[in-house]
């Protein structure tokens, strides 16, 4: 089936009231992307630009989303201790569940908060996205696994202001955001314009203290979302563009972010290229490797970005027949050279230059050293069979096929 990327109609309603252009500080770190509704603000101590931003929004009452560990950051305690929030849930874990959504929506209709500040990886930011729907709409996290139905999200959701303190998911720019339901074992992707943040902060500061192993597996997640956006059925000259200029950017960063202790300029050189493959995947969805990384975290707890780092070299393999030219392009962006008579094999260098990469930073590089039990592969794979990502896959996809790919990385 073909997956609409977002209309231009769809995306205007999340732009909310017109309201003048900002000026001073917020003016100077305002990024331009014209085709996305996301106000972006980027620049080191840009953290300290949120109140002015609140304001700006016309967010009076915030309520803030994170972890235990970023709430421990001397920026973030900063920033709580200046009185800003009307309340906070903090208590956002890896691969958040529906629960944990359930729970921050309610603490944010109890304060009678008007907005949210999303301020962490991937979980806190799909947490705060999630929330600002089921905080108007009790019930609403509960109700979105409905077996082909198409996902409904309340139209008076919450503004969320998003905060990445890594540099992979590109969560604060797209209208993802991924829910665990932790009895079932499966990971539900969830995609509606009304799930875009209406802004993002990006302060390179934020991520000197993530630890390497986080570091690493975001990064190869960000390489991910540039590789399967840039191949996607759905790709277009813009996307095609944005993905290109991630790849090489991860490809250029992420070895000295990925270090200890890591390069500023690194870091943010990943945080841009992870909002690039964002704006990207965005538009485009992913691919096979996306579809069958969710199992590994639904099933055996693997970080996402640690199961995209095994997955990655292989679905990229299996997709060669029909992702040869691309892949060419992307080899050149991961710096792989190549002239004369290696002209040919540039596609299969893309795959080789992954491999080399993941290799050098140190990132998982099977299944088995993850602690997935090979017993479970297929149902991992049946429960993969059911991800929209295959859809735009540039190569069929059958459960078979999973099953292969699974045990080449097992």
């Amino acid at each position: 089936m073909d997956i609409p990327a977002i209309s231009n109609r769809a995306a205007s309603l999340t732009a909310g009231t017109n309201r003048t252009a900002p000026t001073g500080e917020l003016a100077s770190a305002r990024l331009e992307f014209p085709d996305t509704t996301v106000e972006v603000y980027s620049g080191p101590g840009a953290l300290r630009l949120v109140p002015d931003l609140l304001e700006y929004l016309g967010i009076a009452r915030p309520f803030l989303i994170c972890g235990q560990h970023v709430r421990r950051l001397p920026q973030v305690v900063d920033l709580v201790d200046t009185g800003l929030f009307a309340g906070a849930y903090e208590e956002v874990e890896p691969d958040p569940s529906h629960t944990t959504v359930a729970q921050a929506g309610e603490q944010v209709r109890q304060v009678k908060a008007d907005g949210l500040v999303a301020i962490g990886g991937g979980s806190s930011m799909d947490v705060g996205k999630a929330a600002a729907a089921e905080a108007v709409s009790p019930g609403w996290v509960a109700d979105c696994e409905r077996p082909g139905q198409p996902l409904e999200v309340p139209e008076g959701r919450l503004p969320v202001l998003a905060v990445p303190t890594t540099a992979g998911t590109g969560s604060e720019v797209t209208a993802f955001c991924v829910i665990t339901l932790r009895g079932a074992q499966r990971k539900l992707a969830l995609n509606h314009p009304y799930l875009l943040p209406r802004a993002a902060v990006l302060d390179p500061t934020l991520l000197t203290t993530v630890p390497r192993t986080v570091r690493v597996a975001t990064g190869m997640d960000a390489l991910t979302h540039a590789v399967e956006s840039y191949v996607s059925k759905q790709a277009t000259e813009m996307t095609r563009s944005r993905s290109l200029a991630a790849a090489a950017g991860v490809g250029a960063h992420l070895p000295e972010a990925a270090a200890n202790p890591p390069a500023s300029a690194a870091l943010a050189g990943m945080q841009h290229a992870a909002l690039l493959a964002g704006l990207a995947f965005s538009r485009t969805r992913l691919g096979v490797v996306h579809a069958l990384a969710l199992p590994l975290s639904a099933f055996f707890g693997v970080p996402h970005g640690a199961a995209n780092a095994i997955l990655l070299p292989h679905g990229m393999t299996f997709n060669l027949p029909a992702a040869a030219p691309w892949y060419g392009n992307l080899a050149h962006a991961l710096t792989v050279k190549a002239s004369g008579a290696d002209a040919e094999g540039l596609p299969e260098q893309a795959v080789g230059r992954v491999q080399e990469l993941a290799r050098r930073i140190g990132a998982p590089l099977r299944m088995r050293d993850v602690g997935v039990d090979r017993a479970a592969l297929p149902r991992m794979a049946a429960e993969a069979f059911r991800s929209p990502h295959l859809a735009v896959n540039p190569r069929p996809v059958e459960k078979a096929d999973l099953i292969a790919i699974y045990e080449a990385a097992w």
